[in-house]
């Protein structure tokens, strides 16, 4: 991969000295209009592209001001906007773990909401502009909405969780197919034989669910074939309750792997059926402890925390737009014993 073009490069192509070059690409004055344009045009033609963080450290040192007040955007676009915090749906919230990461690092984690009124890309990249804002951190995204468009040409940019399919930025998740296997591990090492999977709700991301169902798949292996069961899937517009009680009494599984443990457990409660003496239960969603149910806790915070270093490096070595090769860094789940399964044997 050859260098990126730097100062001095700019300066040896142009036949002047680098700060010659530095004062024309902010339109000092003490460079005349022709030469900065003629600057401006080769740095443009050999790709040269301003360090937002070593310009803020430059400009720091010029004025005597700390350069500590940069901020980065925390975008999202519910149909609310706050319609992506805890208090309206059950999916993680990176964003207290990515400000206060961002706080120790010396930055500001601001929200941004694309469903202003009167917003359209341009004009939401050109205010982040404005304010100097160059590294983007896309929340989750809506349930069926897969994309999003901005100039990202402008900006280092990395999306939290699987929501956002297009364009493919630099990710961070959870590692979800591990977390299945651990919650697998942990039903098999206690004695159930008969394992079930129940997606009971729709994800506002469908390759949560293969990774989720790979990882279920794959450790039935481990069980008799007798004991298989198939899963049971979340259908939009159905009688949950009877579809689930239908396909429970048809498979009799002596355990539950579950996206979300609350109306599993009411359907079981109408089967007279008691959590866990009568059938085990495990959720791959464990992020409220004071429920007390067995599960993966997905880390929010550390998500988040995660996130934000990896913008920062972006911002760092200057890398903007959709990247070539994006880079995905997964975090795995912890396992959080709870009162919906039987202790180990």
């Amino acid at each position: 991969m050859p260098a990126k073009p730097n100062l001095k490069d700019i300066a040896k192509k142009a036949g002047v000295h680098p700060s010659t070059v530095s004062l024309a690409l902010r339109d000092h004055p003490r460079i005349s209009e022709p030469v900065r344009k003629q600057i401006k045009a080769l740095a443009q033609k050999l790709g040269y592209r301003v360090n937002p963080l070593i310009a803020a450290l430059m400009q720091s040192r010029r004025t005597g001001r700390n350069a500590s007040h940069l901020v980065l955007a925390y975008v999202t676009n519910y149909p609310t906007r706050y319609g992506w915090r805890p208090q309206y749906h059950d999916r993680p919230d990176y964003f207290p773990g990515a400000a206060d990461r961002a706080h120790e690092l010396g930055y500001k984690l601001e929200h941004f909401w694309l469903g202003e009124r009167n917003m359209t890309p341009v004009r939401f990249c050109e205010i982040l502009s404005a304010r100097g804002i160059h590294g983007l951190l896309i929340g989750r995204l809506p349930p069926g909405q897969q994309s999003m468009q901005l100039l990202w040409d402008n900006f280092s940019c990395v999306t939290l969780g699987m929501t956002l399919r297009d364009p493919t930025l630099h990710r961070v998740a959870e590692d979800y197919y591990s977390s299945a296997v651990e919650a697998m591990d942990q039903l098999i090492q206690r004695g159930y034989k008969r394992i079930g999977f129940v997606f009971s709700d729709a994800n506002d991301s469908p390759r949560v669910g293969e990774r989720w169902l790979g990882a279920f798949l794959q450790q039935q292996l481990r069980l008799k074939m007798s004991d298989c069961v198939l899963p049971f899937f979340y259908q939009p517009d159905k009688d949950l309750p009877k579809l689930f009680q239908t396909w429970f009494r048809q498979n009799k599984p002596d355990a539950l792997l579950v996206t979300h443990a609350q109306p599993v457990i009411s359907w079981l409660r109408q089967l007279n059926l008691n959590v866990p003496a009568d059938v085990g239960l495990a959720t791959l969603v464990n992020d409220h402890p004071e429920l007390g149910h067995a599960g993966v806790s997905c880390g929010a915070e550390k998500l988040g925390a995660l996130a934000v270093e990896m913008l920062i490096g972006l911002l760092h070595r200057g890398e903007r737009g959709v990247p070539t090769d994006p880079h995905e860094v997964l975090l795995s789940g912890a396992w959080r014993d709870g009162s919906t399964l039987l202790s180990p044997l």
